[in-house]
C-alpha cells in the first residue's frame, strides 16, 4: 500500500506531459477556459439583444391588441347612449380597433419570423454555455491538483514535513492492523477469508487512513483557526459565470433536429390557418 504523499506523486508524474513544463501545460488549459469564456459571453450577448427585439414585439403586440379591445368596447358603448347616432369619437375609436388590430397582427409576424433565429441562438448559447462549463472545470481541476502538489512538495521539504511523512508511515501500519483485528472485519482471520470477505476488509483498509488523515488535518484546522475557504489566487479567473434572465426562462428547442422539428410544425400550423381564413371568406 503506498502513502497519500507517494499517490500524489505517481498522479503528477503521469499528468506531467513529456517534453513539456508544468508552466506551459498550465497556461493551455487556462487559455482554452478563457477563450470558450470569450466565445460564452459573446453569443449569450447576441442572444440577449434579439430576446429583448422579440419580447418588444410581443409586447407590443399584446399592447395593441388590448388597445383595440378597449376601443371596440368603447365605441359600441358610444353608440348605444347616442341612441345610434354615429358621431366623430365613435368614427375615431372604430378606426383605432382596425389600425391597432393591424398593428398587432403585423407585430405577432416579425416574432413568428424571428423566432427561428431566435431558437437557433439559443443552441447556439446553450452548446457554448457547455464548452465554457466543461473547460472551466478542466482548468479548475488542474489549478486544484497543482496547488496541492505544490503545497505538499513545499511541507515535504521541511523538518515537520519530514516529520509528518513518517508520521503517517506509521499511522498507515496502525490503520491497517487496526483493521485486521476489528471485530467487524478482520477479526484476526484475515488468511482464512474467501476472495469477497478479503475484498472487503481491504477496501476498509483503504478508507481508514485517509479518513483519518482527513479529521486530523480538520482538527488541526480548527485548533489553530486556519480559514479553509480562503480562495486560490489561481482560481480567481475561473470565478463561475451566472446565467442571465434570457437563457433561464428558455424552454423551447435544445438540439438543432429539435428546433428543425418546431419550425416544420410552426409551417404547418400556418398553412392551416391560412387555409381556414379562405375558407370562411
Amino acid at each position: 500500500m503506498t502513502t497519500p504523499t507517494e499517490n500524489s506523486q505517481d498522479t503528477q508524474a503521469r499528468t506531467q506531459p513529456t517534453g513539456e513544463t508544468a508552466a506551459m501545460t498550465t497556461a493551455r488549459h487556462m487559455i482554452a477556459h478563457a477563450e470558450q469564456r470569450t466565445t460564452y459571453l459573446a453569443k449569450r450577448d447576441t442572444l440577449k439583444t434579439l430576446t429583448e427585439r422579440l419580447e418588444r414585439y410581443r409586447k407590443g403586440a399584446a399592447a395593441a391588441r388590448e388597445e383595440a379591445e378597449t376601443s371596440d368596447k368603447r365605441w359600441r358603448e358610444l353608440l348605444r347612449e347616442n341612441h345610434g347616432d354615429v358621431t366623430k369619437e365613435i368614427r375615431q375609436l372604430k378606426r383605432a380597433v382596425g389600425d391597432n388590430r393591424e398593428t398587432a397582427e403585423e407585430l405577432e409576424a416579425m416574432a413568428t419570423e424571428l423566432t427561428d433565429e431566435y431558437e437557433s441562438r439559443q443552441i447556439e448559447v446553450i452548446t457554448a454555455r457547455n464548452a465554457y462549463r466543461d473547460a472551466r472545470q478542466t482548468a479548475w481541476d488542474i489549478e486544484v491538483e497543482t496547488e496541492f502538489d505544490h503545497a505538499l512538495a513545499a511541507i515535504s521539504a521541511t523538518p515537520e514535513g519530514q516529520r509528518l511523512l513518517s508520521a503517517m508511515r506509521l499511522m498507515q501500519r496502525k490503520s491497517e492492523r487496526d483493521v485486521m483485528i476489528d471485530p467487524s472485519y478482520g477479526d484476526g482471520q484475515y488468511g482464512n477469508f474467501p476472495t469477497e470477505e478479503r475484498r472487503r476488509v481491504d477496501a476498509e483498509i483503504e478508507r481508514r487512513f485517509p479518513r483519518r488523515l482527513v479529521e486530523g488535518l480538520a482538527k488541526q484546522r480548527q485548533a489553530q483557526g486556519v480559514d479553509a475557504t480562503t480562495p486560490l489566487d489561481s482560481l480567481e479567473a475561473l470565478q463561475p459565470v451566472a446565467e442571465l434572465a434570457c437563457e433561464q426562462g428558455y424552454d423551447g428547442p435544445r438540439t438543432a433536429m429539435q428546433a428543425d422539428f418546431a419550425r416544420r410544425r410552426r409551417q404547418i400550423d400556418a398553412a392551416q390557418g391560412t387555409g381556414s381564413e379562405q375558407r370562411r371568406a
